[in-house]
């Protein structure tokens, strides 16, 4: 297990991350709201009392606040920073009126609101499009090649060299796929289709619930099926590939390593890496023919536990690398995106139906304590949990709580339908009692996470 980052780390981290997040919602509002002819009197990172900030030539006072978990746009007419309109009789001029947020069309106000929420996603969507644009897409056939001990698929009857077809009806067509049904889903029965022998096999399956532990001893309740499902097709060669130079070919399924039969692609690493610099064998088979190849073993560096070793290596990935245009690549961020917030409703559901202890769900110390671990890993992995912190802020603002954007929403919606806004009156009650509820579970994730650290026991 690898030691947490420290406390300077972890708070810069998280300030990294939420602080520019946050401006980015803010300024979804703004810029929307300045579009359609609304003043704002306040733009504030955080909330409470004023640090530092200035007034521009519009009136607008921008500023950085005490508490950094958010912030927030006033446009002129709210009487808060929630959005709750003033009175009626606010004693402002004409043209001062036509500056204010609630005077505006009802579609308006709604495009103002939904900005915030849309910026974000769009975003999350901008850094994996970039991922998927810079490194391309692996993909790899979703093919049995062993299995783990006590594994549920093998006990229910599945076989080396099934490939799994469908999963509950849904056709699978990669090993992300099978993911997508499994890991969410502990303890639950699922139907599996295989293609096996010329003929399609359907097989119920009951997953294990298995606890997962990272390097940092954060744990997860994941479902497994029991399988290992990469198979040992070369799909990809790394860098100075000594497996390529000695010919050894793309398709090339890998049959044994100095007469060690290979299963799975899992098995090439604990053949090779004991040994760089020896000749070995690879035997491959190719076009219906088993040809062995001499090949001299490489050397690389592998990290375990922050300690560096030298291994060997033959360069050879696992999965078809498949390059991605723009477009194509700004496809797969959308897809990526509304699969995550797809799993973040299915999280939400089990935690409501017990599946799932309420201990899962996470406030700021846990995305602080996230944020330092991602920052020590690397650019990639931060920048990567900075999408998926983009992502939950969408998400959470558009749920239809009185206080947060999709509770506006859901105003209008109301306004819309009855062709009139609802009372000021009710809108204030309404709005308290959201950020009643808002404040209230921040007081338990807080909690939550706070008895999960070391030093309170958890």
């Amino acid at each position: 297990m690898t030691g947490s980052p420290g406390l300077l780390t972890t708070i810069f981290a998280f300030l990294l991350v939420l602080g520019p997040l946050v401006l980015i919602h803010e300024l979804g509002h703004y810029l929307v709201g300045r579009m359609f002819g609304v003043k704002a009197d306040a733009f504030s990172i955080g909330f409470g009392k004023e640090i530092a900030g200035w007034t521009d030539r519009r009136g607008t006072r921008w500023k950085l606040s005490a508490l950094p978990l958010g912030g927030y746009v006033q446009f002129a007419g709210d009487m808060n920073p929630s959005s709750a309109p003033g009175p009626l009789d606010d004693r402002l001029s004409a043209e001062e009126r036509a500056q204010t947020f609630h005077v505006k069309p009802v579609w308006q106000r709604a495009l103002i609101v939904l900005a915030g929420p849309m910026t974000n996603l769009l975003l999350c969507v901008a850094i994996f499009a970039a991922f998927y644009g810079t490194y391309g897409r692996v993909v790899a056939d979703p093919e049995i090649s062993g299995f783990s001990a006590n594994s549920p698929a093998r006990a229910a009857g599945l076989r080396i060299g099934d490939r799994i077809v469908a999963i509950d009806g849904d056709p699978v067509g990669g090993i992300e796929d099978v993911a997508d049904h499994t890991v969410y889903f502990p303890g639950k029965t699922l139907s599996v289709a295989v293609a096996r022998e010329g003929s399609t096999t359907v097989v119920p399956v009951t997953l294990a619930a298995r606890e997962l532990s990272d390097k940092f001893g954060n744990k997860a309740k994941v479902g497994e099926l029991g399988v290992e499902m990469v198979p040992p097709l070369v799909g990809r060669f790394h860098g100075d590939s000594p497996a390529e130079k000695a010919g050894v070919m793309l398709g090339d399924r890998i049959i044994a390593v100095d007469g060690t039969p290979v299963a799975s692609f899992t098995d090439i690493p604990r053949l090779v890496q004991p040994h760089p610099g020896r000749s070995i064998e690879v035997t491959v088979r190719r076009d219906g023919r088993s040809l062995a190849i001499p090949v001299v073993i490489g050397t690389g560096t592998v990290t375990d536990d922050r300690a560096v070793r030298t291994v060997g290596q033959i360069g050879v990935g696992a999965g078809r690398l498949e390059r991605v245009g723009p477009l194509r690549a700004v496809g797969l961020g959308f897809e990526q995106s509304f699969h995550v917030m797809g799993t973040m409703v299915t999280g939400i559901a089990q935690i409501f139906t017990g599946d799932r202890s309420v201990r899962e769900l996470g406030g700021p110390v846990k995305i602080a304590q996230y944020s330092g671990q991602q920052f020590s890993l690397g650019w990639e992995a931060f920048v990567s949990f900075a999408a998926l912190i983009s992502i939950n802020l969408a998400f959470i603002n558009l749920l239809p709580i009185p206080g947060l954007d999709g509770g506006h929403l859901a105003f209008y919606a109301a306004e819309m339908v009855r062709r009139r806004p609802l009372g000021v009156r009710s809108q204030e009650w309404a709005i308290r009692t959201g950020v009643a509820l808002v404040l209230a579970l921040m007081v338990f994730v807080t909690v939550n996470d706070l008895a999960q650290l070391p030093i309170f026991g958890g």
